[in-house]
């Protein structure tokens, strides 16, 4: 790491500096000098910056080491530490007006240098909206893209299966990768730690706060160059994604809904406002002007045939579909999401689903 890496580490170490506070110090540390070096001379602008205790506690921790101690740790987990002055930081993120000083990333690095569009909606998204949010993540990874989104219930977790395949999926948590919220997805989360790309501005052991969610919606927005929210109410944290894209100069697309629908109200709002009406990729594609692949018949997976010849024979619900199938519920979900996408079944109410 260079000298600039190693105190935008040894400041994010700090979790009594909230993010502006930290940007605040490294740019008025960062130069040609080793920070480390100038830190000493600088106590009146620390205190300025941070306030006298928490200025106070820099000076007394302020080594270079510290930070190589850190980002040791960290590699043994398998978190890479991506500061705000290193190559690898994404660009498009660099350019918002608060970029976290530290990006946490677990898996393909490779991603954070590629074509990135997030796909958000509401933890409470219609069964509709769900194959939706799958359907367009799949159709834009099929366009160079790598999808973006969270780690909640509901369209995060049809967005995150439709590109496990793949592989092309950032997953940005609120809180550390210790934290995952909601824990019912912390296999989900494993797993795109495996094979796409988790990302999180905080330390590994940072618990989610409920004002975490809101602000980590920004790096959604930022990593990005299109926002799709696919459900969302009038003032739901997809709103807040929306609104970020808004004020990055991002295009920002909706589903349109019937009236009356609570989980619609957000997205035909935003149509309102200016977003792009999207109906199909192609309302999407055009705007880039990328010309539409046709996707080829995908093929089944020895669990999605299983499964799709237990629905067949009238096995309906999921539980006694991971019975027959002699495999646990979380095992098969992601399957029957699969056959969702490629139109071989539909779901219906309480976790029941029919051939279409």
């Amino acid at each position: 790491m260079t000298a600039a890496e190693r105190f935008a580490l040894f400041l994010d170490s700090f979790a009594s500096l909230d993010y502006r506070r930290k940007r605040a110090i490294f740019a008025l540390l960062n130069g040609e000098a080793d920070p480390f070096d100038r830190l000493a001379g600088m106590r009146a602008e620390l205190c300025a910056c941070a306030g006298d205790r928490e200025a106070g506690a820099l000076l007394s921790a302020a080594r270079g080491s510290y930070a190589d101690e850190i980002a040791e740790r960290l590699n043994g987990r398998g978190i890479v530490p991506v500061a705000c002055v290193s190559p690898a930081y994404p660009a498009l993120l660099k350019e918002t007006g608060a970029p976290p000083l530290v990006l946490y990333a677990r898996g393909d690095l490779s991603l954070l240098s590629s074509r990135c569009f997030a796909v958000v909606g509401s933890r409470k998204s219609l069964p509709s909206a769900r194959a939706k949010a799958a359907e367009f993540a799949e159709a834009l990874i099929l366009h160079g893209f790598t999808v973006v989104t969270g780690i909640a219930e509901g369209a995060d977790s049809a967005v995150l299966h439709a590109g496990l395949s793949s592989g092309r999926v950032i997953s940005v948590t609120a809180g550390g990768f210790d934290c995952v919220y909601p824990a019912a997805n912390a296999s989900l989360f494993r797993q795109v730690s495996e094979r796409g790309l988790a990302l999180s501005e905080h330390p590994p052991a940072v618990r989610p706060m409920a004002y975490h969610f809101p602000v980590r919606n920004r790096i959604i927005a930022g990593l990005s160059e299109g926002v799709l929210v696919v459900s969302g109410d009038e003032k739901s944290g997809t709103a807040y994604t929306a609104g970020y894209a808004a004020d990055y100069g991002r295009e920002v697309f909706a589903l349109p809904y019937q009236p009356g629908i609570p989980s619609g109200r957000g997205c035909n709002r935003l149509i309102k406002n200016g977003a792009y009406l999207t109906d199909c990729i192609e309302d999407i594609l055009s705007v880039y002007h990328i010309e539409k692949k046709e996707r080829n018949e995908p093929a089944l997976s020895e669990l999605e045939q299983s499964l799709l010849a237990l629905i067949a024979d009238g096995v309906s619900h999921a539980e006694r579909l991971a019975e027959r199938a002699g495999r646990p519920v979380y095992e098969i979900m992601p399957a029957l999401m699969q056959l969702e996408i490629k139109k071989k079944i539909v779901r219906g109410a309480g976790n029941t689903y029919a051939a279409s």
